[in-house]
């Protein structure tokens, strides 16, 4: 049963309590409200920052948009778990980013709970994403994976996506937003500010090479027109097919564990600059990063 709470009347006082058909059964006349609509209300106060508020209504809409638009004291957890299964079939995302789309349709089902709006306690099961060794490309697999994006699929601004995170370890959010307010280009060109409302971690500075910077430059006047969740997953699920031979690891991820790899192995920076150009606060998330070569641990020790 459902508990009706006067004070929180203003979160009601907006939805549409018409019932929705979520398949060819009618749904059930509620005074519930949809998950993405109450998100709307919540969201904000469930994740203050911008890029996790962001990331997290993304994903309810997409479930919202899958279920239905089913009211909240009417999702199950079978609902919930094809939607995950649905978006790693057809988004090509891992089981490490569906746990996260899970776990904030989670948080506003349980937030929904605590505040008496609908009484229906979903307690979800998470899938370990195991503990494998993240993958790193190749010189050879960059170029490769730039070429197959840029000739084969006439995606330039995709391959440059790959040039800039590479080279910089910027996230594929962070690359998107390179037109949002506060993100700014240094007077000598060497310096990417990020605001915080940008980088997950908090403001930052991004140096930026030769390479990284022509790349930001055809990228800068593009990104906004071109840009769509759409046309980037379906494309690079095609180079997951055709370039990476369908490995699981071959996400947009792998560039940044590629850019603090190569700063360890190629430049030997320590890893506490490597934390200030990830935009690490802890180190200890950049180990998790760096992924040593032999011949550079080989290297290490000889000197000794």
């Amino acid at each position: 049963m459902n508990h009706y709470n006067p004070i929180q009347s203003d979160l009601f006082s907006s939805f549409d309590t018409t019932p929705v058909q979520a398949n060819s059964t009618p749904a059930e006349t509620t005074s519930a409200p949809t998950l993405d609509a109450f998100a709307d209300k919540v969201g904000q106060r469930l994740w203050p920052k911008t890029h996790t508020y962001n990331h997290n209504m993304r994903g309810i809409r997409w479930f919202a948009d899958f279920a239905g638009q089913l009211p909240m004291d009417q999702i199950r957890r079978k609902h919930i778990y094809d939607f995950l299964d649905h978006l790693m079939d057809t988004r090509g995302i891992t089981q490490n980013s569906a746990n996260k789309y899970m776990a904030a349709i989670s948080r506003v089902l349980s937030y929904a709970n605590e505040r008496e709006i609908i009484d229906n306690p979903i307690k979800l099961k998470y899938e370990n994403t195991g503990k494998g060794r993240p993958k790193v490309f190749t010189r050879e697999e960059q170029d490769e994976l730039v070429r197959y994006l840029r000739d084969d699929c006439d995606k330039a601004w995709m391959a440059d996506m790959v040039i800039l995170s590479c080279n910089t370890g910027m996230r594929r959010g962070e690359i998107i937003q390179l037109n949002a307010p506060g993100v700014d280009l240094s007077p000598c060109g060497k310096w990417l500010h990020l605001p915080e409302e940008v980088c997950k971690a908090g403001e930052r500075e991004v140096p930026l090479n030769t390479e990284a910077r022509a790349a930001y430059e055809r990228l800068l006047p593009v990104i906004d027109k071109v840009w769509s969740h759409r046309t980037f997953y379906w494309f690079w699920n095609k180079a997951k097919r055709d370039v990476g031979k369908r490995d699981p690891n071959f996400v947009f991820h792998v560039c940044r564990h590629t850019a603090a790899s190569r700063l360890a192995n190629d430049v030997q920076l320590n890893e506490f600059a490597i934390a200030d150009i990830m935009g690490h606060a802890d180190t200890r998330t950049t180990r998790r990063y760096v992924h040593s070569r032999k011949s550079t641990l080989l290297a290490g020790v000889e000197q000794l």
